[in-house]
């Protein structure tokens, strides 16, 4: 079965909780991995949501793989910058 991969966008606005409850939530509804996505400042964010589902929400929880890149955004003034970006991947075992 070709099953796309679900997203979660992670930011610093919303509460951890917000992720964790959006992954609970997709992986309930039968999907089998979800990829959580963060720039810049938020990556420590991303990291928090992937170890709060594993250690405290669903443990059989699998971290199947984790991507690392760089991103060049203009910013608001008009500035180019670079941003680190992460992909994590979470996957439920068969």
């Amino acid at each position: 079965m070709n099953e796309e991969k679900k997203m979660v966008i992670v930011g610093n606005s919303k509460p951890l909780l917000n992720y964790v409850t959006a992954c609970i939530t997709m992986f309930n509804s039968g999907a089998r991995c979800v990829v959580l996505r963060a720039r810049g400042k938020a990556i420590n964010a991303a990291v928090e949501v992937a170890q709060l589902l594993k250690k405290r929400f669903v443990s059989h929880l699998e971290i199947s793989n984790i991507t690392i890149d760089g991103e060049n955004v203009t910013s608001r003034d008009g500035k180019q910058l670079n941003l680190s970006v992460i992909e994590i991947e979470l996957s439920m075992p068969n």
